[in-house]
């Protein structure tokens, strides 16, 4: 059994993700892949938060589809 508390957890990062999927921040795959591949420079870019926001929406978009099919 999910503690309730759990459940509520898992309900807002289901909304965030959603929230990011859904955001205007995108980034071409092979321009993050290149990003996330030099990961010790992009980490410590002033791009990092839309670095980080593309990776997410692209996991979710990916899931989405995933679910879809």
């Amino acid at each position: 059994m999910i503690p309730p508390f759990a459940q509520s957890a898992w309900a807002d990062i289901e909304a965030i993700v959603l929230a990011i999927a859904n955001s205007p921040i995108v980034a071409r795959r092979t321009a993050l892949e290149a990003l996330l591949a030099d990961w010790e420079n992009t980490r410590h870019s002033p791009e990092i938060d839309d670095v980080i926001l593309a990776w997410i929406a692209s996991e979710a978009s990916q899931r989405r589809r995933e679910r879809a099919s």
